[in-house]
């Protein structure tokens, strides 16, 4: 039986184990992606359309048609997001399950034109209603437990987000004015 020299050993342990830290750290990144209309509408299509100022509203004491908000504002169609339009607005995740330890969240803004944030929020169930403030058209951050927080991230964005999770179930959400209730929020969970 042949024997590899010392050096050829030594460089193929690296190797593995090189390859093991690797694919132990990927496993703890999340990628986020962060979505509502403009994340899939053609580029020329909205311009500052139905999310931006134009199309949609009229700016308060306007007399021009197209110079408001749109859907997104206080214009003519403004009101609606706060209103619960569920499904225009999601959260996706690449993986809803990781190990408990410190976990990465590569979290992306695929709008075109919306600020977004994302809150890790802890969770007994994670289909039980959070609470609610209608006036605000938000939770209450003081009412629930937030374990991290990537916010104010701009339209094309990122920003990467570490946090130490210990087992139990989350809820990832976006908590500026009416995104929750547009359907911004997603089950999460950590496994031992």
């Amino acid at each position: 039986m042949r024997r590899l020299p010392t050096y050829a050993g030594a460089l193929l342990i690296s190797v593995a184990f090189a390859t093991a830290t690797w694919a132990a750290n990927e496993a703890t990144t999340v990628k986020v992606a962060l979505l509502d209309m403009s994340s899939a509408m053609p580029m020329g299509m909205m311009g500052y359309g139905m999310m931006g100022q134009g199309m949609m509203g009229q700016a308060p004491g306007s007399m021009n048609p197209g110079s408001g908000y749109g859907m997104m504002g206080p214009g003519m169609m403004g009101g609606m997001m706060g209103q619960g339009m569920m499904g225009m607005m999601s959260i996706r995740t690449d993986k809803p399950t990781v190990k408990a330890g410190t976990v990465t969240f590569d979290v992306t803004n695929w709008s075109r034109s919306v600020l977004h944030e994302m809150l890790i929020v802890a969770v007994d169930n994670p289909n039980a209603p959070l609470p609610y403030d209608y006036t605000r058209a938000q939770i209450p951050e003081e009412q629930i437990k937030v374990l991290g927080e990537a916010e104010d991230i701009q339209p094309s964005q990122s920003k990467a987000l570490e946090v130490t999770l210990p087992q139990g179930s989350y809820l990832l959400i976006c908590n500026l004015p009416g995104h929750y209730a547009a359907g911004m929020v997603t089950p999460f969970s950590v496994t031992p």
